[in-house]
């Protein structure tokens, strides 16, 4: 993903480069003109010759002459032209400062940081690994990389016993397409979260069909299984008004996502492992009518959940209200009645 990244940003350097070349107006010179000398003709092409040849007008009596054909040469960029080009934005100089701290916002120290950079457009197009690096955070959870070249860095920063935050940025353009700049007294924060001992968990992750008319599709969130009658640990209701709608136009339809008997918390935390206390409420309700400006047909959410026999659990849940229409869940439950939901190393 990151190399490839770095290719389409040197490919399309590139192409620009050459169409520069290829197209740029040529102002003030005049065209290459190559002489060439007039065919000499046989005495029986002469004789065979039925109208004379043009005279200029300072000729004398008897002479005939042509005149020079012009031969135009536009003289094209070669490869190492292109090169030459592009490059000073790949030698741009890199330097880069962070910082990596825990999920209290305390340093971590002995962090592995792993650096990668490409200092040469030739290097990326053919898709080699390019430089790298690799240091430690200290004990204040800093690090550095100083006097590199090229135009962006990608940085990967884990721990044993943490969990290595999505979250975290990790390129940074430094040219091309972007203008990073390091600054010491602002280190780029890395989140990690340190590992508990976690809990033994019931996992559930599994796609469902969902009617368009609002039929209830219960799940039991134990087995995985489709309940009858639309009752179930879970139950999904969509309503869907996407008949004879064609490709790319916008319909209305909602969604609703019940507990029953019990209740669910929405959250954006990357980390569902402490389901609150309190806050739960019956149900949910996803609504995107056409008009909606950023409608779409597909939605993620993210909650825990509270069962009727007190057992908590956390879902990531997610409706594609078109096409086969369908809903996909990856929940897990702690059947102890515990509200830590970090699953057992």
């Amino acid at each position: 993903m990151r190399k490839s990244i770095l290719i389409i940003c040197s490919c399309v350097l590139l192409f620009c480069a050459w169409l520069l070349f290829q197209y740029r107006p040529v102002a003030h010179k005049e065209a290459i003109v190559i002489d060439e000398p007039a065919p000499v003709a046989s005495n029986q092409e002469a004789t065979n010759k039925q109208a004379p040849l043009p005279k200029p007008d300072n000729a004398g009596p008897g002479t005939a002459s042509l005149p020079p054909t012009p031969t135009s040469q536009t003289v094209q960029p070669t490869n190492d032209d292109i090169y030459q080009q592009v490059l000073p934005e790949w030698q741009v100089p890199i330097d880069f400062y962070g910082k990596v701290i825990d999920e209290n916002s305390n340093p971590v120290a002995g962090a592995s940081v792993q650096f990668n950079w490409t200092e040469s457009p030739m290097e990326a197009l053919n898709e080699g690994p390019g430089e790298t690096a690799a240091t430690t955070s200290d004990a204040s959870g800093l690090f550095e990389l100083h006097d590199k070249h090229g135009p962006s860095l990608n940085v990967s920063v884990g721990k044993d016993g943490y969990y290595s935050s999505r979250n975290n940025a990790w390129t940074f353009s430094y040219a091309l397409n972007g203008h990073f700049s390091a600054d010491p007294a602002n280190p780029v924060i890395f989140h990690l979260r340190k590992k508990g001992v976690g809990e033994k968990l019931i996992s559930v992750k599994q796609n469902y069909r969902i009617p368009r008319d609002g039929t209830p599709v219960g799940i039991d969130l134990i087995t995985g299984k489709v309940t009858p009658g639309g009752i179930g640990n879970l139950v999904v209701q969509c309503w869907t008004d996407d008949a004879g709608k064609s490709s790319g136009q916008k319909y209305d339809w909602h969604c609703l996502v019940t507990i029953p008997g019990g209740g669910l918390v929405l959250s954006d935390e990357e980390f569902l492992f402490q389901a609150p206390e309190n806050g739960y409420v019956p149900s949910t309700e996803i609504k995107m009518p056409a008009d909606r400006p950023d409608w779409r047909n597909d939605v993620d959410l993210k909650f825990f959940y509270l069962l009727p026999n007190g057992n908590y659990g956390r879902m990531t849940f997610s409706m594609i209200a078109g096409g086969q229409h369908f809903c996909m869940i990856d929940s897990v439950l702690n059947p102890s009645g515990s509200r830590d939901l970090e699953p057992a190393q």
